[in-house]
C-alpha cells in the first residue's frame, strides 16, 4: 500500500509498517524507515503478532490488528497541505480493565546512501536530523517515556521495547540510530490518540517544531481540507466512467488515487514506487499512459504538469532519453523513439478533451521539435519498449505514426504551418508498414532490421491504440489471435512474449488489458460476439488480480500473487482507459 501528496510518498508493508518513504520528491530520495508499533501487556506483541487486515479507504490506509481480547485500528493518511503522516490510533479492549504500554519505533536511515544523523528527544518529540533533512515524530498525548539509541548496540530502542522499559537516553548519533516513544495508560473499553511524523527539507528545527504545533492545532481543518479535496476530485472523475463499469467504482477510485500519489509536484510521474525492481523514475511512455488515464477522468492538473516537465527535459533534437529522476536529471540514456511519439500522442488527447489553446501554444516548440524528430526516425533502429532489444519494432512504428498524426492535429488546432515532411512521413508509414508483415507467419512481426519473429503482445500497438493498421484488418486479427494462443499460464492472463524470463516470465496486467482493449474495439466494429466474450474474459482476469486497486506489473504464473512492481502506474492506467466513457478519444 502507498500514501502520498505529490511530495511525500510512503510505502507500507503487509503489517502496516512503514518500509520506506520518498521525500522531498515522489521517487527521490529514498529513506528506509522501519516505522512500526508494539503493545506491552505482561509481554510484548509487535504489529506482526496480530491478525492483520488492510484496506485503502478514500484517501487513508486502514489497518486492523486483532488479538484475543484487544483490537487496534490504525488509520494512516497524508494531508495535501503538509508533508506529514498522521496516524489515528484506536485501541479497543474486550477484556478487563488493565494497564497497557503502546510503543512506536523508528529506525529511519536518511538519504541515498544513508547518512550519519543525530536523533534527539526534545519536549515530547523525537527529532532526527541529517544534512538538509529533519524528521519529527510527535503525538496528541505526551509520551510516558522515550529512548534514543543505535539499532545494533546495547542501547537500541528496539531491545528496550522487547524488555518493556525505555532507558530514556535523550540523544544518539550514527547511521543506524533508532528511537522509540511509549504511552502508558489504563484502558477500560477504548483509548485513542494520534502520532504525527513530519518531514522537512532545507528547514531548521525551530521551524519544524512550530510547524508541528500548527498541525496539531489545525488537525480538524487539515483533515477536512484533505477529505474535501479527494471528494471533489473523485466526484468529478466518476462522472467519466462508462456506465457499463459503474459496479467497479471502488476499484476505479483506488486506481485513480494511486496515480495521483505517483504524480510529483515537479510534474514528473514515476512508473512505480518500487525499489526492487527500481522503477521510481519518469518514463515518457509510462507517464503518457498515466496522463491519458487521468485526463479521461477529468483530472487535468497532473497531466499539465507532466507535459511541462517533459518540455523542460526534451533533447534539442526533439527526442527524450529513456527515463529521468523527478528532478529532471537524466538516468538511463538509450534511444527509444516511441517515447517521443507517446508524449505528443498524450498531449493531443489533452487537446481533444480540453482544447486549451493557451496551454498548447506554450508547448508548441516541444511539439514541433518532436514532430521533426519523428519524421526523421521512420524505420530507424532503437531500443524496444521493454528495453531489451535493438531493431525496428512494430510498436515503435505505431507510436511514431500516432505522434506525428497528433503533432499535425495540434498544429492545425493552433493554426500553425505544418512541415510537409510530416505529411509525407505519415504516408510512408501507411505504405511501408507492410514490411512488418510476414506472409509466412501470417501475422505481423515484432521487428525488422534485424527480424525478431517471436510473438510479442506489443505488436498490437500497430493497431491499438495507435491505429496505423486498422482494427478490422484481417492481418491484425490473425496477429491478435496468435498472441492469445501463445500463452497458457496456469493462472491465465497474457504475457509479453512466450520466451520472457523477467521474474520468471509471467502474465502482465498491461498486456492482458492490451489484448482485451483490442478485442473490445474489434467487437464494436464487427459486432461479432466472440470478440466481446474474449475481451470480457481478459478484463475480468485483471479484476481478479487488481489487489485492492493497486494493479501490479505481473501476476505469478502459478501462485497468482503480485510479482515485481506494486502498484505499477501503467497497469492502473490501462484499467482506467478500459473503464472510461470516452476511451475512444485516445485513438489517433
Amino acid at each position: 500500500m502507498i500514501l502520498g501528496n505529490s511530495g511525500l510518498l510512503i510505502k507500507f508493508g503487509d503489517y502496516g509498517e512503514m518500509e520506506y518513504l520518498f521525500y522531498p520528491n515522489v521517487g527521490y530520495e529514498a529513506h528506509f524507515f522501519d516505522g512500526l508499533f508494539a503493545v506491552y501487556d505482561k509481554n510484548i506483541k509487535w504489529c506482526w503478532d496480530f491478525k492483520v487486515s488492510q484496506v485503502l479507504e478514500d484517501f487513508y490506509l486502514k489497518s486492523i490488528y486483532k488479538g484475543r481480547d484487544l483490537e487496534i485500528v490504525v488509520k494512516d493518511y497524508i494531508p495535501i497541505s503538509h508533508d506529514v503522516l498522521i496516524k489515528d490510533i484506536f485501541i479497543k479492549n474486550f477484556g478487563e480493565k488493565r494497564n497497557l504500554k503502546f510503543f512506536f519505533y523508528e529506525n529511519l536511515r536518511v538519504g541515498e546512501p544513508p547518512k550519519e544523523n543525530v536523533v534527539k528527544y526534545i519536549d515530547g518529540n523525537i527529532v532526527k536530523i541529517a544534512n538538509d533533512y529533519i524528521f519529527l515524530i510527535s503525538s496528541s498525548k505526551k509520551p510516558s517515556s522515550y529512548q534514543c539509541g543505535h539499532r545494533y548496540d546495547k542501547d537500541s530502542a528496539y531491545i528496550d521495547i522487547e524488555n518493556g522499559i525505555l532507558k530514556e537516553n535523550d540523544e544518539s548519533r550514527g547511521v543506524l540510530t533508532d528511537s522509540a516513544l511509549c504511552w502508558e495508560f489504563e484502558i477500560d473499553r477504548s483509548y485513542n490518540f494520534k502520532i504525527f511524523i513530519l518531514s522537512q527539507y532545507k528547514s531548521n528545527l525551530d521551524i519544524a517544531l512550530e510547524q508541528m504545533k500548527v498541525i496539531k492545532h489545525q488537525i480538524s481543518n487539515i483533515k477536512n481540507i484533505t477529505m474535501t479535496y479527494y471528494s471533489r476530485v473523485l466526484e468529478n472523475a466518476l462522472k467519466n466512467i462508462d456506465k457499463e463499469y459503474l459496479s467497479y467504482r471502488k476499484i476505479i477510485e483506488k486506481a485513480l488515487i494511486n496515480l495521483l500519489f505517483l504524480s510529483d509536484r515537479s510534474g514528473g510521474i514515476i512508473a512505480s514506487p518500487s525499489l526492487h525492481p527500481d522503477y521510481r523514475y519518469v518514463w515518457g511512455r509510462d507517464g503518457s499512459y498515466i496522463a491519458i488515464a487521468l485526463l479521461l477522468y477529468g483530472i487535468k492538473f497532473p497531466a499539465e504538469r507532466f507535459f511541462k516537465f517533459m518540455a523542460k527535459v526534451q533533447n534539442p533534437n526533439g527526442s527524450w532519453l529513456q527515463n529521468y529522476f523527478v528532478n529532471g536529471k537524466p538516468r538511463l540514456t538509450g534511444e527509444q523513439i516511441d517515447q517521443a511519439g507517446s508524449v505528443i500522442w498524450a498531449l493531443n488527447v489533452y487537446n481533444r478533451l480540453y482544447g486549451n489553446k493557451e496551454f498548447l501554444e506554450r508547448l508548441w516548440d516541444m511539439v514541433e521539435k518532436a514532430g521533426n524528430y519523428l519524421a526523421n526516425s521512420i524505420f530507424k533502429p532503437c531500443f524496444d519498449l521493454w528495453e531489451e532489444k535493438f531493431a525496428v519494432f512494430s510498436y515503435t512504428t505505431g507510436a511514431i505514426y500516432a505522434g506525428l498524426k497528433s503533432a499535425i492535429e495540434i498544429g492545425i488546432s493552433l493554426n500553425k504551418d505544418i512541415d510537409e515532411s510530416w505529411y509525407r512521413s505519415l504516408e510512408r508509414l501507411k505504405r511501408d508498414v507492410n514490411k512488418l508483415y510476414s506472409e509466412e507467419k501470417g501475422r505481423f512481426l515484432k521487428s525488422i532490421n534485424p527480424i525478431f519473429e517471436e510473438i510479442d503482445t506489443s505488436i498490437l500497438g500497430l493497431s491499438y491504440p495507435f491505429n496505423l493498421v486498422k482494427f478490422e484488418d484481417e492481418r491484425m486479427i490473425k496477429t491478435a489471435e496468435a498472441i492469445e494462443k501463445a500463452f497458457n499460464y496456469r493462472v491465465g492472463g497474457i504475457g509479453r512474449y512466450p520466451e520472457d524470463c523477467y521474474f520468471g516470465g509471467n502474465p502482465w496486467i498491461i498486456t492482458t488489458l492490451w489484448l482485451s482493449l483490442y478485442y473490445k474495439k474489434l467487437y464494436e466494429i464487427l459486432n461479432i460476439s466472440k470478440y466481446k466474450d474474449k475481451s470480457n474474459q481478459l478484463f475480468k482476469w485483471c479484476l481478479k488480480y487488481s489487489f485492492e486497486g493497486l494493479f501490479p506489473e505481473q501476476v505469478h504464473k502459478d501462485l497468482g500473487v503480485p510479482v515485481s512492481a506494486l502498484p505499477l502506474g501503467w497497469s492502473n492506467a490501462m484499467f482506467l482507459i478500459y473503464t472510461a466513457k470516452r476511451r475512444d478519444i485516445i485513438i489517433p
